[in-house]
C-alpha cells in the first residue's frame, strides 16, 4: 500500500517551504499553508517565477508571531497583533479577493528582498477567496488547496535527465512512496489519516519548477521544464507533473499513514 512519506508547507506563497510530521489540513489546504505573499504596492502578486530569489526566504509562523529570515538580510520578527489588518485588494491569476496588510518592517524587508517596492499580506483567520469551479476557498495558492506528487515520478524523471531534480523544485504539499511513477494519475480519490481528497485536476507546470531552490536561481538548461515537455503535454499543449487535491472534510495526517486509493479514473 502507498504511504505519505513528506508533507510540506509553505507558510509565504514562493517561499521555501518546511517539512511536518504531522498537519491539520482543512477546506482551504493544510493549517498555515501559504497565508501571506508578496505583492507590489498594487497588489499585483509577487512569486519565483519572475522573483527566483524570493525562495531563500524562510518562514515561521504559529499563529502568534511571524519570523522570516534570508541569507544576506537580518531577520524580522512581528506579533500578529501588531499587523496593521487594513484591508487591501489583491489577485491571485484569475481571482480578485481581498487580503489584509501585515507591518511597515515586513514590507521593507520584503521590498529589499525582492529588489523592488513590496508588500507582505495576510489572508487572516479566514481566506475572502472562494473557487467556485473547485467549491472550496483557497489560500494564496495558484488555484487549489494541496498538491500531491510520488517519488516515483520524480525518480523517473531524473532517469530521463541530466542531474538530479529535488522535490522542492516541484513544491507539493503531500509526497508518496511505495508506488508506479505516475500511480498519482490513476487515483480519483484517496484517504490519509483522517481525510478524504478528491484528486481534481493535474498540475499544469511552468518555469517556477526550473528555479533552484538552494541558489534561488533558475536553471539556465531550462529543465526539467524541458524533459517534461517531450513526454508530459496534456490535449491542450501544458506539461503536467503532479496531481491537484481537495480534501472532503477536516483531519489530520501523519508521515507514514497509508495512502487508501478509495476510486480510481476510469
Amino acid at each position: 500500500m502507498p504511504t505519505l512519506a513528506a508533507i510540506h508547507r509553505y507558510p509565504i506563497k514562493s517561499t521555501a517551504g518546511s517539512s511536518l510530521q504531522r498537519a491539520r489540513v482543512e477546506e482551504e489546504g493544510l493549517v498555515g499553508d501559504r497565508r501571506f505573499m508578496v505583492v507590489k504596492p498594487d497588489g499585483t502578486f509577487l512569486t519565483a517565477r519572475t522573483h527566483p530569489g524570493l525562495q531563500l526566504v524562510r518562514a515561521q509562523f504559529d499563529g502568534e508571531r511571524l519570523t522570516v529570515t534570508h541569507g544576506r538580510l537580518p531577520p524580522v520578527d512581528v506579533a500578529r497583533q501588531e499587523f496593521s489588518g487594513q484591508p487591501f485588494e489583491t489577485q491571485v491569476w484569475a481571482d480578485p479577493f481581498t487580503a489584509t496588510t501585515t507591518h511597515d518592517s515586513l514590507d521593507a524587508w520584503f521590498s529589499e528582498a525582492a529588489g523592488e517596492p513590496a508588500r507582505l499580506l495576510w489572508l487572516g483567520e479566514r481566506s475572502s477567496r472562494y473557487r467556485e469551479s473547485i467549491g472550496v476557498r483557497v489560500s494564496f495558492a495558484d488555484g487549489y488547496p494541496l498538491l500531491l506528487i510520488s517519488e516515483a515520478s520524480l525518480e523517473d524523471l531524473n532517469a530521463r535527465t541530466d542531474g538530479t531534480h529535488v522535490m522542492a523544485q516541484f513544491r507539493p504539499n503531500l509526497v508518496a512512496t511505495g508506488t508506479e511513477p505516475y500511480a498519482e494519475d490513476r487515483w480519483k480519490r484517496i484517504r490519509i489519516g483522517d481525510v478524504t481528497f478528491r484528486i481534481d485536476a493535474p498540475c499544469a507546470r511552468c518555469a517556477m519548477v526550473t528555479v533552484d531552490p538552494a541558489r534561488g536561481e533558475k536553471r539556465v538548461d531550462k529543465e526539467p521544464l524541458k524533459t517534461l515537455a517531450g513526454y508530459r503535454r496534456g490535449d491542450k499543449g501544458k506539461v503536467y507533473f503532479g496531481q491537484n487535491l481537495v480534501a472532503e472534510n477536516s483531519g489530520d495526517i501523519s508521515v507514514n499513514d497509508s495512502i487508501q486509493v478509495l476510486e480510481f479514473v476510469r
